[in-house]
């Protein structure tokens, strides 16, 4: 993971910044903050088994418990405030539309609108409405050629010639990805049981030899 994350910053730059004001939570920034904590929690817990040394086991055993316990707050704060989180989520993405995006950056937020807008066939935020007059073209009501119907280069500034003539993804696509998630929750609950049982595993097995330590130590 961390390879994958230092990776992805040098070669790929700041993808899927969807969210000005979120930029710690791109790919890029998970990756390499998931391989620093495993990394860590992974060294004690292996240095500890080999090594027999009760003082690493047990802070892998805690270090295992504050993620396995901020893992589940997440989850409930997250289910709690998910309206909340909606709404925050949807007013950065307009943000980023209106201000931030730019098209001729090459990467970052071009890449990740494009890619969106193409895979789940949706246009801005709401609709393709939420493209007109942004950083882009503060004077035109254009979008992205992402959103053409048939995409091609410049389709994005054109416009109707008849009357109810459809160019564009009608949709949003802050509802199409809500749509994806529900579809593929079934995927996310089996990883997050699965997580969890490995997580209880370790820590069932730390303390384990953590005990059979301190009984030798004791008999000795």
């Amino acid at each position: 993971m961390l390879g994958i994350g230092i990776w992805l910053h040098i070669a790929k730059g700041s993808y899927a910044s969807v969210a000005p004001s979120f930029n710690f939570l791109s790919a890029t920034a998970l990756c390499i903050a998931a391989g620093a904590i495993v990394l860590v929690v992974g060294f004690f817990g292996c240095c500890g088994a080999i090594m027999e040394n009760p003082c690493m086991l047990l802070t892998y055993f805690l270090l295992v418990v504050i993620i396995f316990v901020m893992e589940i707050v997440a989850g409930i704060l997250a289910f709690v405030y998910r309206d909340e989180v909606e709404t925050v989520l949807k007013r950065e993405l307009m943000t980023g539309i209106k201000e931030k995006h730019i098209l001729d950056s090459g990467e970052g937020m071009q890449h990740a609108w494009n890619r969106v807008q193409r895979e789940l066939h949706c246009c801005g935020v709401n609709n393709y409405t939420d493209w007109y007059k942004s950083a882009d073209w503060p004077d035109d009501n254009y979008v992205p050629d992402s959103c053409c119907l048939r995409e091609t280069t410049k389709c994005g500034t054109q416009k109707p010639t008849r009357p109810g003539e459809q160019l564009f993804y009608s949709k949003g696509c802050f509802t199409e990805l809500k749509v994806w998630l529900k579809s593929h929750l079934y995927i996310v609950g089996v990883a997050g049981i699965t997580l969890g049982v490995i997580q209880v595993l370790g820590l069932v097995a730390a303390m384990a030899l953590f005990c059979c330590l301190r009984g030798e130590k004791y008999y000795d």
